[in-house]
């Protein structure tokens, strides 16, 4: 090993540094050069497109912040929409238990008018048919009686008794006029 050392330690500087002084002053003087130019040149472009992506994620960010507000404030107004619809499904079934009521009171009541003018109607049906029955028979009655009494009155009446009582009619009559 001893002689491993011997010989990096004769071909270099030292064991750290391996190679020549001159050609690390050299290469590290070119380094700064080119980065140097590289941070002349393209460091603004570097700037700029960070500051870009900055402004971008800047930009996103404010524009999810306004979707973030829009959409809660569309949540409280569908909450709110509920709350009316609900509100509003409760007025309507209200409304509509209300109506159905009314409409049930105002067939009831139309039934019961309908019915008293049926039974008012069946009620004089049944007087003029009873009136109309009483007339019938009296006027068979008298139709039969005035058949009988001819009957009897020409069985008993004579040809002289006829002609008195002819005379005594005509004489009634004569008298009431």
């Amino acid at each position: 090993m001893s002689q491993l050392a011997l010989v990096v330690a004769s071909e270099g500087n030292s064991f750290w540094l391996p190679h020549d002084i001159k050609e690390v002053w050299v290469g590290s003087l070119a380094f700064f050069i080119v980065f140097g130019l590289i941070w002349w040149k393209a460091g603004p472009a570097i700037k700029g497109a960070m500051n870009k992506r900055t402004d971008g994620i800047a930009a996103g960010l404010a524009e999810s912040a306004d979707a973030l507000n829009a959409a809660e404030s569309e949540r409280d107004q569908i909450k709110a929409a509920l709350a009316d619809r609900e509100r509003e499904v409760a007025r309507i079934q209200a409304d509509a238990k209300a109506t159905a009521e009314k409409v049930e009171a105002d067939l009831i009541a139309k039934g019961e008018t309908e019915a008293k003018a049926i039974r008012h109607r069946g009620t004089s049906d049944v007087e003029i048919a009873r009136r109309q029955a009483r007339a019938d028979v009296q006027a068979e009655l008298a139709r039969m009686s005035l058949g009988a009494a001819e009957a009897v009155v020409t069985e008993s009446l004579d040809d002289s008794a006829q002609s008195d009582l002819i005379d005594q009619y005509i004489a009634h009559l004569g008298a009431r006029s």
